[in-house]
């Protein structure tokens, strides 16, 4: 059963509960820090999605993530960060992306959820449900540049979309997924899996096993062998062909070993 008081703990929160801007920015970046991404524990024992992949059972979802410290992904882990929200007296709503592809094209959009928090004087983008690279703190929804751990952010309407771009110290401006801001409801997501699969099928999506862990000023991404880490705005890739080396980074991501927050 969801127990905010159990939450905050597992994110090791001991600040205000009060619905304010600085609230969210801690609660967001120790959620990030403190709960990994992992696509591997999501759906059945034989790998298959329910037909509404965002109608989730939030207290099953809690004492999974929670309680057993797994990780999830965004249809578990942004619902449940939505639900403490809430319960903290913020205003929220869920929001639908399209994910950019490596072609420059997007993923259907509502292949990705993440939540809007209108608190202060505007609308915050909130997601600690994305593989990455993740914004560390939440976003304000508009058109100024944002720096934070040596990225920039910025949101650019383009064609009717509000676009999230990032650019790190060693890269350019790059679209990472596309949105708007109205709310959505969870009925909205019924059929959506077969869409994905449709849409995944012949691709490295279909069967790619990713998890993520953002660091105190970065963040962590390991798809298959293949592993990017942020820091302080620093981009490196590599392929972890030494076995000892996976499982170190394996085990650094899903634990948090090295970098409590």
């Amino acid at each position: 059963m969801f127990d905010t008081d159990a939450y905050l703990e597992r994110l090791r929160y001991a600040g205000p509960r009060t619905a304010t801007p600085e609230t969210l920015r801690q609660l967001h970046k120790l959620h990030l820090m403190t709960i990994p991404y992992d696509n591997t524990k999501f759906g059945s024992a034989d790998g298959e999605l329910p037909a509404n992949i965002a109608d989730v059972d939030i207290d099953v979802t809690f004492d999974k993530i929670v309680r057993n410290g797994s990780g999830g992904i965004c249809f578990e882990l942004n619902p449940l960060f939505d639900r403490l929200l809430r319960e903290l007296g913020f205003e929220t709503r869920i929001i639908a992306a399209g994910v950019r592809q490596e072609d420059g094209s997007f993923s259907p959009d509502l292949s990705h959820m993440f939540t809007g928090v209108s608190v202060g004087d505007g609308l915050w983008l909130a997601d600690v449900g994305f593989s990455g690279p993740s914004y560390l703190d939440p976003l304000r929804l508009n058109s100024t540049v944002q720096h934070q751990y040596g990225c920039r952010y910025k949101v650019v309407e383009q064609a009717g979309w509000q676009t999230l771009y990032r650019r790190s110290r060693t890269g350019q401006w790059r679209a990472v997924y596309r949105f708007t801001p109205q709310g959505r409801r969870v009925e909205d997501w019924q059929g959506l899996a077969r869409r994905m699969r449709e849409y995944t099928e012949g691709t490295v999506l279909a069967n790619a096993v990713i998890r993520a862990r953002s660091s105190s000023n970065g963040h962590r991404l390991l798809v298959g062998k293949r592993y990017l880490e942020v820091e302080d705005g620093h981009e490196s890739m590599r392929a972890l062909v030494d076995p000892a080396d996976f499982e170190k980074t394996l085990d650094t991501i899903l634990s948090g070993t090295g970098d409590a927050p």
